[in-house]
């Protein structure tokens, strides 16, 4: 059974009883009520009437059974009445319906006793108790008519029910608006999330109140809004390695297929000692890119299954260490070194830390530079290393993508120089196990500048971002 069927039904019922019980509950009070004063009224006819015949008994026992004594008796009572005698004999009575006699029996001498009967359409209270006056002594019964107060019950009740049927034909479309008014935000939340299960991730809910429905539709909305950043995440993860994959097929095929034709054409051949050391050094030189290819895969790959603990380490001497390693390989292509080190203490793994600063030297040396200036300067909560170079710098455009594995901004230059498109990723993951902030700022004219920032000990983490 669906929800709305289930409020619906429970409303209706909810209603139904507890307007029937509170009618009932007020006509039987307002009858209590109206019986009660019934009542009082029958024992003050009692009573007075009671006075009468205590006089009538006072004035001799004889009396009650003449036929002037019978007159006597009927003019003098002012409310019906019945007289028996000690043996429930009937000895006067004027009334329309005799009582039952046993019930003189069950109430004793003294011991004034109520009893409503009906018959007939109609309804008596009938007021009993002995009466003696020295040796004489009767039961004296008076009747009083409540036949108004119990038709006036059945007349209430039949009106009630009338106005109870006009109340449930007005209140079952009333309840049915406000049913579906409860569970219309649900059906909107339900049908919010079967659009987003057909794919619609970009599916939201409006919420118009702050309310239970409305705390939910803002949590499916935010539930909706991770849904879809985890979505584009997946997507984007995804698309990178589809993009990893082809482009390490192609940077495999293409070194593979002259390779192959190469040593081919020395197998089958017979050739000039020229061409065959143009043949081998072709060999040679794709056979270094392929290495170094591997190798920084295998960099990448390694780093994401490892844990790495970062010791805190002197700038000065972290710096004076690495530069024996960095010397070579400017010294190589005739790149002038400067470097601008401020003490201070930073958390590093040391191997990770020099395969990062090797890799972004690699590139500015890549891009035909002549001096290479690497700083570190302290800030207040951080650490920022700087280095810039003069090269043939990165088009801004695309600078977003040159931490992508494989991406090359030359490609022709890097598969010159054996790269692969690796160095500023490995750059990328390195910054980020120390949780790094990493910049590239460059206009494609005048060299490129890499700042990475590093959160000290005391001063937490860098919030700068690729």
């Amino acid at each position: 059974m669906k929800l709305f069927h289930k409020i619906f039904l429970c409303f209706v019922v909810i209603f139904g009883i507890a307007f029937q019980a509170a009618g009932v509950l007020l006509i039987d009070h307002v009858y209590e009520n109206a019986l009660e004063q019934e009542k009082k009224y029958a024992l003050q006819e009692f009573q007075y009437n009671k006075y009468i015949l205590q006089s009538i008994l006072y004035s001799g026992q004889d009396f009650l059974w003449t036929q002037e004594g019978d007159l006597e008796i009927r003019d003098s009572f002012t409310a019906p009445v019945a007289l028996y005698d000690q043996e429930k004999n009937c000895i006067y009575s004027n009334m329309s319906m005799m009582p039952n006699v046993s019930d003189l029996r069950e109430s004793g001498e003294g011991r004034l006793a109520f009893r409503i009967y009906q018959k007939e359409g109609e309804s008596y209270i009938y007021v009993y108790d002995h009466v003696r006056q020295g040796e004489s002594g009767v039961y004296l019964v008076t009747q009083t008519d409540i036949s108004s107060v119990v038709d006036t019950q059945k007349s209430m009740t039949a009106y009630f029910q009338r106005i109870y049927l006009i109340i449930l034909c007005i209140g079952f479309p009333l309840i049915f608006l406000l049913t579906n008014l409860l569970t219309g935000s649900i059906k909107k939340v339900s049908k919010a999330a079967r659009r987003i299960a057909r794919g619609k991730y970009s599916e939201r809910i409006y919420v118009g109140t702050k309310d239970e429905i409305g705390q939910l539709a803002a949590d499916f909305n935010q539930m909706a809004e991770k849904i879809e950043e985890k979505v584009r995440e997946l997507s984007e993860a995804a698309r990178a390695k589809e993009d990893f994959t082809a482009n390490f097929a192609h940077e495999l095929k293409t070194p593979l297929t002259s390779v192959i034709g190469y040593a081919d054409m020395l197998y089958q051949r017979e050739l000039p000692r020229k061409q065959v050391k143009e043949a081998a050094g072709y060999i040679l030189h794709e056979g270094m890119r392929l290495e170094a290819l591997s190798l920084k895969l295998m960099d990448l790959f390694v780093m994401d299954r490892q844990d790495f603990l970062l010791e805190k380490l002197d700038t000065g001497r972290l710096f004076e260490n690495i530069r024996p390693g960095i010397l070579p390989v400017c010294g190589k292509h005739g790149v002038k070194l400067h470097m601008d080190i401020e003490e201070a203490e930073i958390a590093v793994e040391f191997d990770l830390f020099k395969t990062m600063l090797l890799n972004i030297i690699d590139n500015a040396v890549k891009a035909e530079c002549s001096d290479i200036r690497i700083t570190g300067k302290r800030q207040q909560t951080c650490y920022r290393i700087c280095v810039e170079d003069n090269g043939k710098g990165i088009p801004p455009a695309e600078l977003g993508r040159i931490t992508e594995a494989f991406y090359m901004v030359d490609k022709s230059r890097s598969r010159k120089q054996h790269g692969a498109g690796l160095g500023m990723a490995l750059v990328a993951k390195i910054a980020q196990l120390h949780r790094a902030g990493m910049r590239v700022e460059s206009d494609g004219k005048s060299g490129t500048t890499v700042r990475i920032t590093f959160g000290l000990p005391e001063g937490g983490h860098s919030e700068e971002s690729v």
